[in-house]
């Protein structure tokens, strides 16, 4: 997209990678994305990101100092993941504390990047995982049949991507652009119509639920198509 720069390619770059061996893909082993792109999409302040690269809870993949006052921190796409499920799990409410202690007990188990190895789900103040073969695991006691919200990591991955190729700036801002969707208001760097989402409201969908449905936007967006339906960049 003209004029964004939303990631770099590590050929360019020519640095080697501190990614600790973790698995990733050739696709996303390329795409990188400098921190406070990062922090955007994982919706994370940039105090809590350095927060977090301090205390070795996520770093980045990639760090070079260009000078005492200029450091450039990069970000994998499956790094990435790993902020949005820290973040979400942050958001229901579980501590950082928790989380770590949660980190440390499945790499004692053998998996090297736990957050995005794993399937996640709370039940109130539990936290409960999903074993490669297909067993739960509650670190204070066994599972036993409750109700669980499950941190789905493919829509979180789904998610990351979408919101990868469109600059921040076009976040929540409505346009007509000819021969797209003939000519109806799309999210700008989208092609979704904004009265799509506009009947999900109205059949009373939540902002997750329509997030899941339209990977690429962002709460921003859900809040402009509640919005005036006259106001068109």
């Amino acid at each position: 997209m003209i004029g964004m720069r939303p990631f770099y390619h590590r050929p360019a770059l020519r640095w080697n990678s501190c990614a600790n061996g973790a698995e990733v893909s050739h696709s996303d082993d390329d795409m990188m994305v400098p921190d406070k792109r990062a922090g955007e999409i994982a919706g994370i302040s940039p105090q809590r990101l350095r927060y977090w690269e301090k205390t070795d809870l996520i770093k980045p993949d990639i760090e070079r100092e260009i000078s005492s006052r200029n450091v450039v921190r990069l970000y994998s796409l499956s790094r990435l993941v790993e902020l949005v499920v820290a973040s979400e799990l942050r958001h229901q409410g579980v501590s950082l504390q928790h989380i770590r202690r949660i980190i440390s007990h499945l790499r004692r188990q053998g998996y090297e990047s736990p957050l995005r190895e794993v399937r996640f789900a709370l039940s109130g103040d539990q936290v409960l995982f999903q074993h490669g073969d297909g067993t739960w695991e509650d670190s204070r006691r066994p599972f036993q049949g409750v109700m669980w919200q499950v941190i789905d990591l493919q829509a979180i991955r789904s998610r990351v991507q979408g919101r990868l190729q469109r600059s921040s700036a076009h976040v929540g801002v409505v346009e007509k652009r000819r021969k797209v969707q003939a000519s109806k208001p799309v999210f700008r760097g989208t092609r979704v119509p904004v009265e799509a989402v506009r009947r999900y409201l109205e059949a009373g969908k939540t902002t997750k639920e329509i997030l899941d449905a339209f990977p690429s936007l962002t709460d921003e967006d859900v809040k402009a198509a509640g919005a005036s339906s006259s106001s068109v960049a």
